[in-house]
């Protein structure tokens, strides 16, 4: 008797904890990704981490959790496709003098940034962030889904070289890789052999899709805006091994000849593309590629360029001028030719960066309309995202939508975006309920 008690309690707490994880949205406007307009008075019912009913008048399950809408307004969880988790600091800091544990700190403090920005998820486009995807996914640490990358792919001089010019060649000096390196920022390599490792030990730790250095960089030293980086063997390399993990390549490019290249090989997104030319974006409407772009660096404050400094330094100067100026006429040939455009910011740097990842939001209104930019860090970007094929690792739910069998990544706001973005972008007061993986990290309701 006393064994029938037991299994029964068990049985009946079970079936508790179970109810006790649904929660019903009531009463709420809903913009569910896709739809040109909201649907009004709808109640949305999650259960667990998923979306288990959009309708009107869903009937409460016993032992719900209820969230008043009160006519306020639900969207999906924002994405960023191109963020960098680990650099909150400046390379030569990390790499000379910073403690890996206190970076890690750092990285797991901006993934919750990120978060508590609207940010449900981001695709991680190079460093260190296996460690603090597993810690989110486990629950240990709050913060976003991470599509990470692993290790900058770069050639000698590339973007992804970090050396100090007193610093040898690991070739030439037969010494081994710099120790910060040894922790997964960079693969300095050449040829397709060596493409190929690099690219292997990637997805072997657990990269969803692989970031390669493809032309020069503002922040690096080395390589002029205009430097094309890899052959195209060495590209295609890169290129085959995702492929073979069913994932992508994506590329940090500039400069339209490396853009090009870049294409031809099999990649499938350019991040950047701030020069690209009207051959560029034939070229990826023809591949039916992607171009992951920056359009707030234009506004962006002397600080994210040059952090402590008044003044943005001539050799950096010199490097950024034309990526600002070639911003306009990228994104208008982008939006003449209709390709696909991703919602990714690079705001990185120091803590508290992540806010100017919003202001993208606002930047993007000179060539679209808040449904397009809504669209593009919501379910453009989920279908950006599903490029990473088996090596997904989010596929229990679907991404950046509102629909039943979709993850219950939500946001509340006390406005409607669809009509003034600002409501995006001024978080603090509009932003109301966040809610992740079924989980509310935010309830001002």
């Amino acid at each position: 008797m006393k064994i029938f008690y037991l299994i029964l309690f068990l049985s009946v707490s079970s079936l508790s904890i179970h109810a006790q994880s649904a929660i019903l949205i009531k009463n709420i406007n809903v913009w569910d990704g896709t739809s040109t307009d909201l649907h009004t008075n709808i109640d949305v019912l999650i259960e667990d981490n998923l979306i288990i009913d959009v309708a009107k008048n869903i009937k409460t399950p016993k032992g719900a959790s209820i969230i008043d809408g009160s006519g306020k307004t639900l969207i999906p969880g924002l994405s960023d496709a191109h963020v960098h988790l680990a650099l909150t600091m400046g390379m030569s800091t990390i790499r000379n003098e910073a403690d890996w544990m206190y970076t890690a700190v750092r990285a797991a403090k901006s993934a919750e940034n990120f978060l508590m920005l609207g940010f449900t998820t981001v695709r991680d486009l190079g460093g260190p962030s296996f460690g603090i995807k597993k810690a989110v996914d486990e629950g240990l640490i709050p913060g976003p889904r991470i599509y990470p990358s692993g290790a900058f792919i770069s050639q000698t001089s590339g973007h992804g070289d970090s050396r100090n010019r007193n610093e040898p060649s690991t070739y030439w000096s037969g010494n081994q890789m710099h120790s910060i390196d040894a922790l997964g920022w960079s693969y300095v390599v050449d040829g397709e052999t060596e493409v190929l490792k690099a690219s292997r030990e990637n997805l072997r730790k657990g990269a969803t899709q692989l970031k390669v250095m493809a032309g020069g960089g503002i922040d690096s030293e080395f390589d002029p805006i205009h430097s094309i980086q890899f052959t195209s063997k060495e590209l295609e390399a890169a290129v085959q091994a995702a492929a073979d993990w069913d994932t992508y390549v994506a590329v940090h490019i500039y400069n339209p000849k490396g853009a090009i290249r870049a294409l031809e090989a099999g990649v499938k997104c350019l991040d950047h593309g701030h020069l690209i030319n009207e051959d560029v974006v034939k070229l990826i409407k023809e591949k039916d590629a992607w171009l992951v772009p920056q359009t707030f660096w234009t506004t962006a404050p002397t600080d994210f360029w040059a952090p402590g400094m008044d003044e943005i330094p001539p050799r950096l100067q010199k490097k950024l001028t034309p990526v600002l100026e070639g911003t306009v006429h990228a994104m208008n040939l982008a939006k003449e030719y209709g390709i696909n455009i991703g919602f990714g910011t690079d705001a990185y740097g120091s803590l508290g960066f992540e806010e100017l990842a919003l202001t993208e939001f606002t930047a993007r209104t000179r060539w679209f309309t808040p449904l397009e930019i809504l669209k593009q860090a919501t379910s453009e970007n989920a279908r950006l995202l599903s490029l990473s094929g088996e090596t997904n690792p989010y596929t229990e739910g679907t991404l950046g939508v509102i629909k039943k069998g979709a993850y219950a990544d939500l946001l509340i706001y006390d406005s409607n975006p669809l009509e003034n973005i600002e409501v995006i972008v001024n978080y603090e007061k509009h932003l109301k309920l966040i809610m992740k993986n079924g989980k509310i990290y935010k309830n001002e309701l």
